[in-house]
């Protein structure tokens, strides 16, 4: 009976994480977009609400586990066969993570462009204030533990209950289409981008056989976003208002 209501939980989880959150989220950030500029808290609200989210979500994978009598190793919530080579494989990653973080702040003009170019569908998420910045660096930490909980961990476990047969490619192909979904607020591009993440991200899983390094490597992922400069789209108008300051000062003397 409890292995039923896991299955039942476990197929309405899965719909939910493919047919439903996308749209929510996509809605969820275009009021983020409509409010932001006139509502201060709008942001820190946004975080907070994702951050309860993902972990709500959680809860609902480990009571899933509980009724189906299955502990954290089913989904890789374990060191793995090799966790020395796991976390040197982790500490390359963060060297190659950290460098470009250090690309994205001191890049000069050409970086910042191309970072504005693909910052576009999600530029109302980047913090700005030290407050925002603190709850934002929770809310990656967050995304990093979770999303592979739920579109690694329970995504691979969940295919391979219905798909005995498949391949570790195909893995790789669902899970990583499931992700890139859950962004679709960012856009076709951001879809594909975050799919692509997803699927190294699949394969490290995979792998590695455990979900700690990808959670390490995800949650560094997004913290790189707290790297970023100012990102604000230049004011045509106020450089104008700002130049014909200045010819009136020099007229002036």
């Amino acid at each position: 009976m409890t292995g039923a209501i896991a299955a039942i939980l476990a197929t309405a989880l899965a719909v939910v994480l493919v047919l439903v959150q996308p749209w929510a989220g996509r809605r969820r950030y275009r009021r983020l977009v409509d409010t932001v500029a006139v509502d201060p808290g709008a942001r820190l609200r946004h975080y907070r609400r994702g951050i309860i989210g993902e972990w709500a979500t959680v809860v609902v994978v480990a009571i899933i586990g509980l009724l189906a009598r299955r502990g954290p190793s089913s989904i890789g919530l374990h060191a793995g066969p090799h966790p020395r080579s796991n976390a040197a494989l982790v500490a390359e990653v963060a060297v190659v993570l950290g460098l470009s973080a250090l690309l994205f702040r001191f890049g000069g003009r050409g970086i910042r462009e191309a970072l504005r170019r693909q910052a576009r569908g999600f530029e109302a998420l980047l913090p700005k204030s030290r407050r925002e910045r603190q709850v934002f660096a929770l809310l990656a930490v967050t995304a990093g533990i979770c999303e592979e909980l739920l579109l690694r961990g329970f995504g691979i476990a969940y295919v391979h209950w219905l798909w005995p047969g498949a391949t570790r490619l195909w893995l790789v192909v669902i899970t990583a289409a499931a992700f890139g979904l859950v962004h679709l607020y960012q856009g076709p591009r951001g879809v594909v981008l975050t799919g692509l993440v997803g699927a190294y991200l699949a394969w490290l899983v995979l792998s590695t056989g455990s979900l700690l390094p990808a959670m390490v490597i995800h949650a560094l992922l997004d913290l790189r976003i707290l790297a970023l400069p100012d990102l604000s789209p230049p004011n045509p108008e106020a450089d104008g208002s700002a130049a014909e300051s200045a010819a009136e000062r020099y007229r002036a003397r």
